[in-house]
């Protein structure tokens, strides 16, 4: 695959949440900027440290390319996955009833009241922090365009589309920033696609990175929200608000998954498409192979939901499988999803596992040339 101005075969990096350092949650120095800059020193040094320590965590672990690890503030998961940007644009107000939202559908959503743009950068002080400490490739994770709008309470746009472009290029403006400022990877993650595609989200998609001079990943989420699998709130959870995932009714219907993208994602301007494979096993490559997908592919390979580290033997084996779909030469390896549901120290230990199951799989490419 090619990361920046290299070629590397079977390139390794996670998908996005990592676990923070448990002194950095919880303290009042723990703040993201909503501006430019850190508010004050202390805040700026937690922030970087905190950073350095995930991404010492990867570096240790062997990985290729360097993630962000989507660190929150303190916040939930929930909070920085979808609070973080509206906090940073015009036109939101955070109150509002709930949205029965695919994967993530246990608090409020925000409400658009207003024009959206963006007012503050999303994540230049985050990538500030991994450029100074890593010279690797860095990918900087953002939440997806459509799950944003899906997660909107719209009172102001006519629809949803229009909705979505204005969010669109509030990114286009945040990836060009990063992209001018050192940025290697920009992975969107669009975790509703599974349950369901209409016909603007790719022309959205396309219009958020156009111009931007850095490389583009999606990656599909089938769900990781408190480690459980994704599906969709059935009836009664959209009538009467949003519940905890612990109670799905049993006949919730999962998603689509892999299927439900294609073939609208060949249209998507993007370098890289990445989506899990560990947990699921091979099916969901069958429409890489009856769709020809012909850009790179990146496998999550690394089984976020399961506290069992898995061996590099094991972690092998399941990019062997793999291979029998994608070309090594066009091929990364990640993990399934985020990392956040683990405890920091098995998430460290499923990473040296990728990274080990890579370099095995590396060597027996090698004696077969």
């Amino acid at each position: 695959m090619r990361i920046g101005s290299q070629d590397v075969l079977l390139p390794t990096t996670m998908v996005g949440n990592y676990p923070n350092p448990r002194w950095y949650d919880g303290q009042a120095y723990a703040v993201y900027p909503k501006g430019e800059f850190i508010y004050d020193a202390i805040s700026r040094e937690a922030h970087e440290d905190a950073i350095g320590a995930i991404v010492r965590d990867q570096e240790a672990a062997g990985l290729d390319i360097i993630c962000d690890g989507r660190i929150n503030g303190g916040d939930s998961p929930y909070g920085q996955i979808l609070y973080h940007y509206v906090e940073r644009m015009t036109g939101y107000k955070l109150s509002g009833p709930p949205i029965g939202l695919p994967i993530y559908s246990t608090l409020f959503a925000p409400t658009c009241v207003g024009e959206v743009t963006r007012e503050h950068p999303f994540h230049m002080a985050t990538l500030r922090a991994a450029r100074k400490a890593t010279k690797k490739p860095i990918k900087i994770s953002y939440t997806g365009i459509q799950v944003l709008a899906a997660a909107t309470n719209n009172q102001y746009y006519s629809e949803t589309k229009e909705l979505a472009m204005a969010i669109a290029k509030a990114f286009n403006e945040d990836f060009k920033e990063l992209a001018d400022n050192g940025c290697d990877i920009i992975q969107l993650d669009e975790f509703v696609w599974p349950y369901g595609m209409g016909d603007w989200e790719i022309e959205v998609l396309n219009a958020a990175v156009e111009g931007a001079g850095c490389q583009f990943w999606v990656h599909t989420c089938w769900g990781n929200y408190s480690g459980t699998p994704g599906y969709f709130p059935d009836e009664e959870e959209r009538e009467f608000g949003a519940w905890v995932l612990d109670r799905r009714p049993a006949a919730a219907p999962a998603p689509a998954r892999a299927q439900a993208i294609f073939p609208q994602v060949l249209d998507a301007n993007i370098d890289v498409l990445n989506y899990e494979v560990g947990r699921t096993g091979p099916d969901d490559l069958k429409p890489l192979r009856d769709h020809n997908w012909s850009k790179d592919f990146t496998a999550g390979i690394i089984d976020v939901k399961s506290t069992v580290t898995e061996t590099a033997e094991e972690v092998a084996d399941r990019i062997r499988q793999v291979l029998e779909y994608v070309p090594a030469e066009r091929l990364g390896l990640s993990t399934d999803c985020g990392l956040i549901n683990l405890p920091r120290m098995l998430a460290a230990s499923k990473l040296r596992a990728l990274a080990d199951g890579a370099a095995l799989v590396r060597e027996e490419l090698a004696g077969n040339q």
